[in-house]
């Protein structure tokens, strides 16, 4: 049943946005804006992604700012790939 509650998540909007946008390269939140404009909805989109080990996030100090950037984990690499296969299909 977990498994199909993930899958379901992967049809959100902007879910499948986010991944593509990510396998290019790593991004900051606000950088993921034209993959998914709703803040709110990038950010309940992320932590879930998080959540399933899709994506990972890494804190990167830049003089006295800090910065997280998210970035594909493998599995979300192998799930983004699947996603394309099947795009490829229809």
């Amino acid at each position: 049943m977990v498994k199909k509650i993930e899958a379901l998540f992967l049809g959100r909007i902007y879910v499948v946005d986010i991944l593509f946008s990510l396998s290019k390269s790593p991004k900051r939140f606000v950088d993921l804006s034209k993959a998914c404009p709703n803040e709110k909805t990038r950010s309940i989109a992320l932590k879930k992604l998080e959540k399933l080990g899709l994506v990972s996030t890494t804190l990167l100090k830049i003089d006295k700012r800090y910065f997280v950037h998210y970035r594909l984990t493998k599995k979300g690499q192998r799930v983004t790939e699947k996603v394309l296969e099947i795009k490829k299909l229809l």
